[in-house]
């Protein structure tokens, strides 16, 4: 069992909960029960997940001492194999979604010994839900990511629309690399490597020398098997606060556009001192190509928001209910027909629970204006008007500026 935390004092307590606790230890038949975070010596980080993931560390020979239960922050979200383990108790969620899958990722992967695995979360109490609503903005940012094609496993127990079924073909065919190739993708909506690649540049150089360069500055480096173009380009927000930034590399021989900001930096990140190569290619043709894509993504993309999310059962249940009572005369109309929109949006957990609640309360009492009003006190706080297709403003070729540009060829 792998026990997640996102604050080391919270694992050490958990830790220290657990081990203290003999009754427990007694009755659990005495597993081993460890902690690391970033206070462990790398050394000892090594040793600790050899006794806890022998198969994923590649050891040959089952520990002597097998650590049972390992209690840890995110030091081991990302790059462990831990396919030993067959269970994850996240104790507490972040803000991020993507942590929680590289959370889970860790034991979701090709090569465990389990038939199933098991992933636990942990939500807050009612009254801190109420005060803070992580479980609703984290929905939210699910339903998002989700609504683009890039969620590929349900988080938090949401309904998942697969990007496409190449991922499920690749698995069946025990190709090794699939689990790399969407840690890269899911990189993308986590931007510490990107901020990390733009501290050590700020730190190096400063930003004087940054805002000093022109729009449209060009490069370009050598890169094996390579034959393509980079560009940068932004436009304004349609709120007017701040930019939208696009990053493009199209091959110059396939036309093939990469829009991985993770993948692109791999390919264009270079050494300072790395000669400067430019390359043959037809710089116009690429960026009008560029440019097309880029406007034709926006085009489905805002298809995609107003399209039909789907939702959840007890929304399902609840609608059906409302327009029952709207046959029965019972509720006012206008009222029934507000809660039958809200009932139709995407929503989180949280307030799957509200409604499951407040349908048991009708099932017991059988009172229709109840229910509607207890929906319609929760659409006034968690309503969300969907966004018409004619409402928003579509990204024009003239807000495009050309940022920057870089040839990258073999």
């Amino acid at each position: 069992m792998l026990i997640f935390s996102s604050f080391k004092d919270t694992s050490r307590y958990l830790h220290r909960s657990l081990t203290d606790d003999l009754d427990w230890l007694s009755s659990a038949d005495d597993p081993h029960v460890r902690r690391i975070d970033s206070g462990n010596h790398p050394d000892e980080r090594g040793s600790i997940l050899s006794q806890f993931a022998p198969i994923g560390s590649g050891d040959s020979e089952p520990p002597e001492n097998e650590i049972d239960v390992l209690v840890s922050t995110d030091v081991l979200s990302e790059g462990q194999n831990l396919q030993d383990c067959g269970t994850i108790i996240n104790y507490d969620l972040t803000w991020n979604p993507i942590r929680l899958v590289q959370r889970n990722g860790r034991i979701d992967r090709l090569g465990s010994p389990h038939s199933e695995i098991t992933i636990h979360n942990m939500f807050p109490e009612v009254e801190l839900e109420a005060l803070l609503h992580l479980i609703e903005r984290l929905s939210t940012r699910i339903s998002t990511i989700d609504d683009l094609g890039l969620l590929d496993a349900s988080v938090l127990g949401e309904v998942v629309h697969p990007r496409t079924f190449n991922t499920m073909r690749r698995i069946r065919e025990e190709d090794g690399t699939v689990l790399d190739d969407e840690e890269a993708r899911a990189e993308l909506a986590g931007p510490e490597m990107l901020l990390k690649h733009l501290k050590d540049l700020l730190s190096r150089d400063g930003s004087d020398s940054i805002n000093e360069l022109p729009n449209g500055i060009h490069s370009g480096l050598r890169r094996e098997k390579c034959n393509g173009m980079f560009f940068y380009f932004q436009a304004p927000r349609s709120d007017g606060q701040g930019h939208r930034h696009f990053w493009r590399y199209i091959d110059a021989g396939t036309h093939e556009i990469e829009e991985n900001r993770y993948e692109i930096a791999q390919l264009i990140s270079c050494l300072s001192d790395e000669p400067r190569y430019i390359g043959d290619q037809d710089v116009f043709q690429m960026q009008e190509k560029v440019i097309k894509g880029i406007l034709a993504d926006e085009q489905q993309a805002i298809a995609r928001s107003v399209a039909p999310t789907a939702v959840d059962p007890i929304q399902q249940t609840v609608s059906e209910t409302v327009k029952d009572s709207i046959r029965r005369r019972s509720v006012d109309r206008d009222h029934a027909k507000t809660c039958i929109t809200f009932l139709g949006q995407p929503m989180g957990r949280g307030l799957h629970t509200k409604l499951k609640a407040a349908y048991d309360e009708w099932s017991s009492e059988k009172n229709d204006a109840d229910l509607v009003s207890e929906v319609l006190s929760l659409a006034e706080q968690f309503g969300k008007e969907r966004t018409k297709a004619s409402s928003i403003k579509q990204l024009s070729r003239e807000e495009l500026e050309l940022i920057c540009f870089e040839y990258v060829s073999g």
